[in-house]
């Protein structure tokens, strides 16, 4: 991130002069001092990209260099870009149909590559606001949804689950421990045999990191052994590693014709939910990996769980969300009836 020669000396020592004036750092430093400033300025790079998760920077790139070759076809300066042109851009992005989530995350990334070059971003001007204000209300619509794997269902799907082959052992484990805690897909995929811990009443696990919890602070949650005849999510995890004599890494893996392979990803979690969705005759296009989540926070609410029990479980950061669950969890009993 540094260039540096040496000019002088002072007292013996070498002064360097350092390209890292526009970050507000002094042009010239002994040769010692330099170095050290020099390896702060890398270290503060690698911490300021590493407070964006992975496919989020991945996303704000892709879409700031789609921003910038926008802005060249129509000869636009890009940085520092000016209100009326971002209001011009997130029009065209509404005009041709991507979704609003879509355009306020493009709008996002201006503002992230903006701050990154030590810019005010536009993007907060009442100008651009107004504009996506009203792309939202005329283009705006309720989220698709996919429907929550609530507890019958569940039990149906493990129920046709081949226990007899290792795929079908990982499959019941994954979709179990799932829907035990409301995990998410990520959270699963994530998981490792590190994670793990024993406890009298069932299984401890750590979540190293989460949608919530970018800092890796972590959060500890406890699944608890399953009374019979239901199938329990302890027992089938042990199953399956034991089968799969995972020892170290990555719980959930691939199975192939040569063994036990590479770590699942979060789609895979979606196809094996959709698989047996299927295989149960259900509609597998109405359900993905977030139907364990919701699932879970949907049927906590229906057997009457407190909402800061559900809430202590799932983390979720956006009280509103998770308030939708329990509303319909409740289903007709929190509806006022008059007939």
């Amino acid at each position: 991130m540094t260039d540096a020669e040496p000019i002088e000396t002072v007292d013996g020592e070498p002064i360097l002069t350092l390209t890292t004036t526009a970050h507000g750092l002094p042009a010239e430093l002994p040769a010692a001092l330099a170095a050290e400033l020099a390896e702060l300025v890398d270290d503060a790079q690698r911490y300021a990209d590493a407070a964006q998760a992975l496919n989020t920077t991945r996303a704000y790139a892709s879409d700031w260099k789609q921003f910038t070759a926008w802005c060249e076809r129509y000869r636009l300066q890009s940085l520092p870009a000016s209100a009326a042109v971002i209001a011009l851009y997130v029009t065209s992005l509404a005009r041709r149909g991507l979704a609003v989530s879509t355009i306020r995350r493009r709008a996002a990334a201006i503002a992230r590559a903006h701050r990154q070059a030590g810019l005010l971003p536009a993007t907060s001007d009442p100008q651009v606001m107004t504009v996506l204000e009203g792309i939202a209300r005329v283009h705006g619509a309720a989220p698709n949804k996919k429907t929550a794997l609530l507890r019958e269902p569940l039990l149906e799907l493990i129920d046709r689950i081949d226990a007899g082959c290792t795929a079908g052992l990982r499959d019941r484990a994954l979709l179990l421990l799932g829907f035990a805690v409301g995990l998410r897909r990520s959270e699963l995929v994530a998981l490792t045999i590190e994670d793990l811990s024993p406890s009298p009443d069932g299984l401890r696990i750590r979540i190293a990191r989460s949608k919530t919890d970018q800092h890796g602070r972590g959060h500890e949650l406890l699944i608890v052994y399953a009374q019979p005849p239901r199938p329990c999510p302890v027992r089938a995890l042990r199953a399956w590693l034991d089968t799969a004599q995972i020892t170290t890494g990555p719980v959930f893996r691939r199975v192939t014709r040569t063994g036990v392979s590479s770590p699942l990803t979060a789609q895979s979690v979606a196809l094996i939910v959709k698989k047996h969705a299927r295989a149960a005759g259900l509609d597998p296009r109405e359900f993905a990996g977030h139907s364990l989540r919701s699932g879970y926070a949907t049927q906590a609410a229906r057997d009457g769980h407190h909402p800061t029990q559900i809430a202590a479980t799932t983390r979720h950061e956006d009280q509103r969300v998770l308030a939708g669950y329990i509303r319909a969890g409740r289903g007709k009993d929190d509806v006022a009836h008059v007939l």
